[in-house]
């Protein structure tokens, strides 16, 4: 999760949406707090527009939504940024399309919460 938020490499988060989606059985939510620490580190949360957050089952029952809560010290004046949570994408058997490149809006406000606002097929 955090090979890309720093170095010289790093991805361009200005002004994006980032989903994010952990398997449970691989990254128990210390290492998920972790990752996530890194990248407010760095500085990836004062970019984005918007978060998404996908699936995360682990056993201790502590959710994603919690960790991140926690990490980001939320709610938080620093961060003006919607987060929206679905299931449907990620380690899981029935997966939406996330069209990476596409610009999209996040309402919170909205039942569809994510819009895209530009094709994304020709």
């Amino acid at each position: 999760m955090h090979e890309f938020a720093a170095g010289k490499y790093k991805a361009n988060f200005k002004n994006k949406i980032l989903f994010l989606e952990e398997l449970g059985i691989e990254t128990p939510p210390e290492m998920a707090s972790n990752f996530l620490a890194f990248m407010k580190q760095n500085d990836v949360f004062e970019q984005i527009n918007g978060l998404w957050i996908g699936n995360y089952e682990h056993e201790s029952g502590i959710s994603l939504e919690k960790i991140i809560s926690d990490v980001l010290e939320l709610p938080n004046e620093k961060y003006k940024f919607p987060i929206i949570k679905s299931n449907n994408f990620g380690h899981i058997e029935t997966k939406t399309v996330i069209p990476i490149g596409t610009k999209a809006r996040i309402d919170t406000t909205k039942h569809r919460k994510i819009e895209l606002i530009e094709n994304c097929v020709k």
